[in-house]
């Protein structure tokens, strides 16, 4: 009976590789056909190009970062945020912080020292 096991063994092997060598094709024939499809285009853009007598410009997406950015920052809700002017600030003096009795809990949250 060892023949039977390794018979079914073998066989699912090349099954499972011929399910993989037709996804691989597919996988290839779409992007074929994908690209195919975008020259096409290409071709089908330059040779109206051509006949109406215009140059043959490339396509071409230029962005900026910035600008994008700020245009982004004006479509967003609540952009109109109110900003402090340089009035409403006030200078603060440092001072130093002292223990407190419930600082000296070991259990409370302390912050790592300096």
């Amino acid at each position: 009976m060892t023949g039977l096991p390794q018979a079914l063994s073998a066989l699912s092997r090349l099954l499972l590789r011929l399910v993989l060598v037709a996804a691989a094709l597919v996988l290839v024939a779409s992007l074929i056909a994908a690209l195919a499809l975008l020259a096409l285009g290409w071709a089908l853009r330059a040779a109206w190009a051509r006949l109406t007598g215009r140059p043959v410009t490339p396509w071409v997406n230029r962005f900026d970062l910035g600008q994008q950015f700020g245009n982004v920052m004006r479509r967003a809700p609540g952009a109109a945020v109110h900003r402090p002017a340089a009035t409403d600030i006030t200078d603060v003096e440092v001072r130093e912080v002292h223990d407190t009795p419930a600082a000296n809990d070991p259990h409370a949250p302390r912050l790592p020292q300096r």
